[in-house]
């Protein structure tokens, strides 16, 4: 077998999605046919309602405290007021040009109000409410995961693209029926409608394009699960006992940090790199499957993760490794920033729009998905997350900024001469890559470790 015929072999299976003859056979089948866009939006509407149901339920309590009825009474009167807001808020957006003035200016400052007062409605309500005050309780837990879902809407509406849209066409994204995390995966109903299969050729496509995305899950899955046993020496990892316990015993990077496990320099920058390399299959394995899950529906939608390992600079990683996310910031946070403030300073107006999106916005988002937001615990919260959470947030804003600068600056040098790289150039910039955001992640790592341990951390890799 040549390497050619190796490599045909390899982009058949690794490209399914772009096999005709595969694609031609799939478009034929009845359920493909039958499943048109109209009925994939019916069935991904009732799995929202369900799945709503589901999550506000399991909000409240696991399942087997589910015994007696009044453990269900919360979540029941929670649920109609949570998709009485979601319909009002859909209201807003279909009628965005009869809002007021103000709101017309900052849909998404007066979306973030109504949150924060339903927020404080919850700290205020005192114990004696009862059951109205779990009810006020659950609405407040479960509207981070709705309110960027709904600022997309809103966004629509801002556009004057949501008219004429129906209720459906939007709840199958704020509240789809799989759950998922608080960033949207496919951002709104304009991103998505503009990927949505309308044909069975289409639909065809998009579901082979899932299923090796659900694939690709699997697979890094099982990566992790090897690199579990065989790098950090997991003993709980269900492959443990096959693998006769021969592991590399790499020292995971938050025992580090609190001197819990002493290494020597070179295994601490490898126990970061390899902490790196983990995060990224994490999330590549979660974006698969939501992604996945969107295209088997006909959605096909850019991937959230896409080989961001290979990114030769900080700002191509950031747009590689969680996508959507960094749409959300970029939607929510840089462009209000950009189109308003510093016009006459390009640099400036460049910096602040960063700096907005990748720290402000970072540290907003994370903060309200913060567990003890609800409950009023932000001394807590801010020990806990803010403080190393706003180091992470800073030291990425600049490094996005400085690679951006350079971005432009190499503009124009001609797109030859930047195809043409060497090799051993192309492996330096990657090293880079992977070296700043292994150090960076330093200040993202869940570990009971202080700010100042942190920063003490970091100076150790370099000596001091």
């Amino acid at each position: 077998m040549t390497p050619t015929t190796l490599r045909d072999a390899y982009r058949s299976i690794s490209q399914l999605h772009e096999n005709e003859k595969l694609a031609a056979w799939l478009q034929s089948k009845r359920a493909i046919v039958w499943l048109t866009p109209r009925r994939r939006r019916q069935i991904l509407f009732f799995g929202a309602l369900l799945g709503g149901t589901i999550a506000l339920f399991r909000r409240q309590s696991q399942w087997r405290d589910h015994l007696s009825a009044t453990s269900w009474l919360a979540p029941a009167l929670a649920l109609p007021i949570l998709l009485a807001l979601v319909y009002l808020l859909y209201l807003a957006a279909i009628h965005f040009s009869r809002l007021p003035a103000a709101v017309r200016r900052r849909p998404q400052i007066a979306l973030h109000l109504v949150f924060w007062l339903i927020i404080a409605l919850a700290w205020i309500t005192p114990e004696e409410a009862g059951v109205w005050k779990t009810a006020i309780f659950l609405i407040a837990v479960s509207i981070p995961y709705l309110i960027w879902r709904c600022g997309y809407m809103l966004l629509s509406g801002q556009r004057g693209k949501a008219a004429g849209t129906a209720f459906r066409d939007h709840l199958f994204y704020i509240w789809p029926m799989w759950g998922g995390t608080n960033t949207p995966q496919g951002k709104g109903a304009d991103y998505l409608t503009q990927c949505e299969a309308q044909s069975p050729a289409a639909y065809a496509r998009s579901v082979l394009a899932g299923i090796k995305l659900l694939i690709l899950a699997r697979i890094w899955d099982l990566t992790k699960l090897l690199m579990g046993v065989l790098v950090f020496s997991n003993p709980k990892s269900p492959l443990a006992p096959s693998l006769g316990g021969y592991s590399l015993e790499i020292p995971r990077a938050r025992t580090l940090l609190t001197n819990e496990i002493p290494a020597s320099l070179l295994m601490t920058w490898l126990s970061l790199y390899l902490e790196f390399i983990w995060e990224t299959l994490d999330i590549a394995e979660d974006s698969h499957f939501w992604i996945g899950l969107l295209r088997l529906f006909g959605f096909n939608v850019f991937r959230n993760t896409y080989k961001p390992l290979l990114a030769k600079s900080i700002v191509d990683f950031w747009n590689r490794y969680y996508y959507y996310f960094k749409e959300l910031l970029v939607e929510f946070f840089f462009f209000p920033t950009y189109v308003r403030y510093f016009r006459a300073w390009p640099k400036l107006r460049m910096f602040a729009a960063v700096f907005a999106a990748a720290f402000l916005g970072n540290i907003y988002y994370h903060s309200l998905r913060a567990s003890g937001i609800a409950a009023g615990e932000l001394p807590k919260i801010w020990v806990s997350l803010g403080r190393p959470r706003a180091g992470y947030c800073f030291l990425l804003a600049v490094g996005i900024y400085i690679s951006m600068l350079r971005q432009q600056k190499k503009r124009g040098t001609g797109a030859q001469s930047q195809a043409g790289a060497a090799l051993p150039r192309r492996l330096i910039q990657i090293a880079g890559v992977w070296t700043f955001f292994s150090v960076i992640h330093i200040w993202n790592l869940k570990s009971p470790a202080t700010l100042f341990d942190r920063v003490g951390f970091f100076l150790s890799l370099f000596g001091f």
